[in-house]
């Protein structure tokens, strides 16, 4: 960018700004003479008096003039001509590099933003998962597993076909009595925190973390950790609609697909039937019960969409009737990747484990099991 000023043009707003001041100078002077070497003279003997000196080439030129008009102008030779053009040249040339590197700084920011932002992601992870192995540690009394019972294989049906009659009790199932007391384990925690529910483990893999519930808020920690900070990976949430205490024929429990294999991170894996087969079992334990459940299910479903024909899993909580009950487990048979054997009973208590699948839009990846009692 060029900066026009009189008959000259300056490549810097630097030198252009002298040069306006050069001008200032020259126009303050007294032009006292009669003749215009006298003029000359006067101006030059005023310069010299006053100390005056010139920053740019309007002074410069201005001198020139003042000697070439008092008859005592040297010329200005080739190779000072060649200097003040190298000069002004070289001055030109820093003045790119200054302006490229300014246009740098704002990069310079971002590299050093983004790296900022790095460190801290890592610590706040790292702080997270010290955070978590420590509440593990605290709650890490769990009930001895025992083998999963294996029906005999006239006891299964085809899952494409419907649950037969023989597989539902023909009584209605008898109102469960819930324990009162909250487990051992569970007492320091829940009084830090009276929103843990419960604590969801699955035998061989990461999972192992605290279950949360807050009333009429799904929401909150999913993006929050048990001391209530903002927390990327959140913590397993039971679905507000579900009882608190377990009660309930269904629960839901939300979690986030963690793409580092955190919280529900892992549950992807339960589309390969080998990795089903080698952890079958889910352990839930509410505060007042250790509860396990073996998976019946896998099956991807999605949500917000009434127009889509996948399974409303969101919708078989609170069941309370024998076809509801059934509606559930013939869609969540159908719908399975894969056979796993087995079949839930009327009466049965279930365990729904969502998190995000990205197959389809919306996509959740549910993994359904059935109490063993």
């Amino acid at each position: 960018m060029s900066y026009p000023f009189d008959k000259y043009e300056f490549d810097d707003i630097t030198e252009y700004i002298a040069a306006k001041r050069d001008k200032a100078r020259i126009d303050s002077l007294e032009k006292k003479g009669r003749s215009k070497a006298q003029i000359a003279r006067n101006m030059k003997e005023q310069i010299a008096r006053e100390s005056i000196s010139f920053e740019t080439v309007v002074g410069e030129d201005f001198l020139k003039q003042l000697d070439k008009d008092s008859f005592t102008h040297v010329e200005e030779t080739d190779f000072e001509r060649q200097e003040r053009k190298k000069k002004r040249k070289n001055a030109h040339i820093k003045q790119e590099k200054k302006a490229r590197h300014l246009l740098l700084i704002p990069f310079y920011l971002i590299l050093t933003l983004a790296a900022g932002i790095g460190i801290l992601w890592i610590a706040k992870e790292e702080q997270s998962r010290k955070s978590m192995e420590e509440l593990q540690q605290r709650a890490s009394a769990f009930v001895t597993p025992t083998a999963v019972p294996t029906k005999p294989a006239a006891e299964l049906s085809a899952v494409n076909e419907p649950v037969p009659e023989e597989h539902t009790d023909k009584e209605e199932p008898a109102p469960e009595v819930i324990p009162t007391e909250i487990l051992p384990r569970f007492k320091e925690l829940h009084e830090e925190n009276n929103d843990l529910a419960g604590w969801l483990t699955i035998e061989g893999t990461v999972i192992d973390y605290p279950v949360m519930y807050k009333e009429d808020d799904n929401d909150f920690y999913l993006s929050h950790n048990f001391e209530g900070k903002n927390d990327v990976s959140g913590l397993l949430v039971l679905d507000k609609r579900c009882r608190m205490d377990g009660s309930g024929m269904n629960m839901l429990i939300h979690g986030h697909h963690m793409r580092n294999g955190s919280m529900f991170g892992s549950l992807q894996k339960y589309e390969d039937e080998s990795y089903y087969r080698e952890h079958p079992v889910i352990n839930f334990s509410t505060l007042y019960q250790e509860r396990r459940y073996e998976i019946f299910a896998v099956f991807i479903s999605s949500v917000y969409d009434d127009e889509s024909d996948d399974i409303k899993f969101y919708d078989f909580i609170d069941i309370r009737t024998r076809e509801e009950f059934n509606s559930y487990i013939r869609s969540a048979l159908d719908d399975s990747l894969y056979d796993t054997g087995v079949r839930p009973y009327w009466g049965d208590k279930l365990i729904s484990l969502s998190t995000c699948e990205y197959s389809k839009e919306n996509g959740r990846l549910v993994i359904v099991g059935r109490e063993i009692k």
